[in-house]
Parts: C-alpha cells; structure tokens; sequence
C-alpha cells in the first residue's frame, strides 16, 4: 500500500510532527507498505526527528496559507505523481480541495486537537466567541468532505459525529518504549509543554507554592520554551521559589528526564491528546493532571496510575501531589499501574488499527 501524509512542514519539534514522524517510520518498516511525506513549507530545512530511510520527502518549498492557488497546484502535482493509495492530512488549509484531487486515493484527515480548540483558544471576548464559531463550522465542512476524519480520543468523537459521521477515533501511539521504569526516589516532579496560556503553568506554579510548604526538599522542573517564560521567571520568583521551581528549557531526553524523575503534573487548560501522559506512563511515572478537554481522563485511571483534578482547582492539584510525594507505597503502586496502562498505547497496537482503517477505505 502506498500512503501520502500531508502537514505544514517538519523542522519544528511538536508533537504532531513527532508523531507523524513514528507512524511513518513503523508504516514504512512494514513489507508492503511505501510512505511519502509531503511538506508544504520546509524549504529544505532538515526534519526535526529523524525519518528512515523508507520515507520519501517531498518538499512543495511553499506557505499554503499565503499562497493558497500555487500551493494547490504543487500538491496537486505530486499526488498526481506519487498515485498513492492513501493520502493523510493533518487538517490545515488543504482540506479545502484535497477531496478534489483526482490521484485515486482514499482522502483521511487526522486532527491532533480538541473539537472545542477554537473555542478554547480565542473564546474570551464575544468577538473571539463568534471567530471560534466560525472556524469550526468551516473545519466541520471541510471534515465531512472527507473519506474518513480521525480525532484522538473517545469523548471528542462524541463532539464532532453529528456534524461530520465519518468520524472515527484511533490514540496516539507512544513514541518510544523503556525496559527501564523510574526507582521514583528522586525528590523530583516534572513537567513538559510549551510555555504558553494552554498549559497553564501559573497555576502549576500557584500549586508548589503548598507544595513547597509540606515538602520544602523536593523540585518540580518545567521543560519547554515559549513566550511566557519571562512572566513565570517573575511568578516564580515572587512567590519565593527560585531555585525550588526550575524553567528547564527544551530538552532533547524526554525518556532520560522522566525517567530521572518521581512524578509528572499537567496543569493544562485544554489539550487534544497529551503525548507527556502518555510517556510518563511508559517510564513508570504516577501522573497528576487537570481533567482538562481532551485526553487526561481516557489515560488516567484516578487513584489507579495517577490522579485526576478538576480543572482551575490548583489546590486539589496540590493535595493530590503532596499525597503522592509523601506516601512511599503508593507513588510505587501508581507507578506500576501506569507502566501496565502504557501497553494499551504500544506502536503496534496503534499502527494495526490505522493499516485497519486505511483498508477500509482503500476498498471503498
């Protein structure tokens, strides 16, 4: 089988290009199958996470948001050159012609958030309200036009089936496995994600503020970079933490960090599926999380691998870390869980079920 995915470009380190990157690789190491990947606006920088030799790149050199009609002409011709079997996108702008493309394949788009996204994302302000409206009118028309329109998680199936009923859902899959688990005995917790408004890490901060007062030896370490990182500096430093709350930039060992660590927190506002849940599992992490949309409650089993906190409730958070830090056996007990509950997410698993739908769809 022959498949074409299709995403805005490759250089940055996000987790959509991170895991488009793993379903290319395991897809392309399965007899039978040939994988392409066509980047709209790489112009020639090199992929962020190394692709195997059985990816073939095509680089249109092209922003498809400013140049929407040249850009149309260019993935044209390379879906009419590459006459794959299935062609895959990551829901930007080409939607709204990819259906029109006459290459033969089967056309699926996968969307890496929530149904909710704009909303969440712009809904402060009526004029925001009315903009997130709007937008996601035009991706639910845009999806129904589709062969098949693949969200992550079971609870925003639910969202988008009236609107578009060739939804369907398929997980992540892990981006890497560790034989080895976290001895969860560093005095360490840990947290990963951009720093910007939608992981929320003002209130993860606000939390270790408790935190600190009933555990004054152990750290919590941020990874990630952003926009926002001048305004924890001065949070952390106001609230007396320096030194106890750590910004530790990008990283490029997530399995080493975690592994080093005895504990994961997201303090989220909203995700589509987060990848760092289901790494910390893999390392043998117990998880506190915000029950934020989407994700954390369809990974955590509460009280079981981890802890689930209601949204904006930074004390809860708080509560449950303590508890977790304090208590010996159960830290070790939830780790263990949430290394078992990390198989539901194997590569195996997940690749099985998409060469499933793509099957399906290939035969329509």
């Amino acid at each position: 089988m022959k498949i074409a995915y299709c995403i805005h470009s490759l250089h940055n380190s996000g987790g959509m290009e991170r895991v488009l990157t793993v379903k290319a690789n395991a897809l392309a190491a399965r007899p039978g199958c040939e994988v392409h990947v066509i980047a709209y606006s790489l112009k020639g920088r090199k992929p962020y996470f190394p692709l195997g030799s059985g990816v073939t790149v095509h680089d249109l050199g092209i922003n498809e948001h400013l140049r929407p009609l040249a850009f149309r002409r260019k993935l044209t011709k390379v879906l009419m050159d590459i006459r794959p079997d299935v062609t895959v996108a990551l829901s930007g702008d080409e939607l709204r012609f990819l259906p029109d493309i006459a290459d033969g394949s089967a056309k699926i788009a996968e969307f890496h958030f929530s149904h909710e996204k704009f909303f969440l994302k712009y809904g402060r302000s009526p004029l925001g309200r009315a903009y997130a409206a709007w937008r996601t009118r035009r991706l639910e028309k845009m999806a129904a036009r589709m062969d098949r329109f693949v969200v992550l998680t079971k609870e925003d199936r639910e969202h988008w089936v009236g609107s578009v009923p060739r939804t369907v859902q398929i997980y992540n899959p892990l981006t890497f496995v560790s034989e080895k688990k976290a001895s969860l005995e560093e005095k360490r917790c840990i947290a990963l994600g951009r720093l910007v408004y939608q992981k929320n890490f003002t209130d993860l901060v606000k939390a270790w503020t408790i935190v600190a007062k009933e555990c004054p030896d152990w750290k919590m370490d941020i990874f990630g970079a952003g926009p926002q990182k001048k305004m924890l500096e001065d949070q952390i430093e106001g609230a007396g933490l320096t030194g106890i709350v750590r910004l530790m930039g990008r990283t490029d060992d997530v399995p080493g960090e975690l592994l080093s660590s005895s504990c994961l927190v997201m303090s989220s506002r909203y995700e589509g599926f987060p990848m760092t849940l289901l790494e910390a599992a893999e390392a043998g992490l117990p998880m506190v999380s915000y029950s934020c949309p989407q994700g954390p409650s369809e990974i955590i089993k509460d009280g079981g691998n981890g802890c689930l906190v209601a949204p904006g409730d930074f004390e809860g958070l708080a509560a449950r870390i303590i508890s977790i830090i304090k208590d010996t056996d159960l830290r070790k007990e939830m780790g263990r869980q949430a290394a078992l509950s990390a198989k539901a997410f194997s590569l195996d698993k997940i690749i099985s079920e998409w060469i499933s739908l793509f099957e399906v769809v290939y035969k329509k």
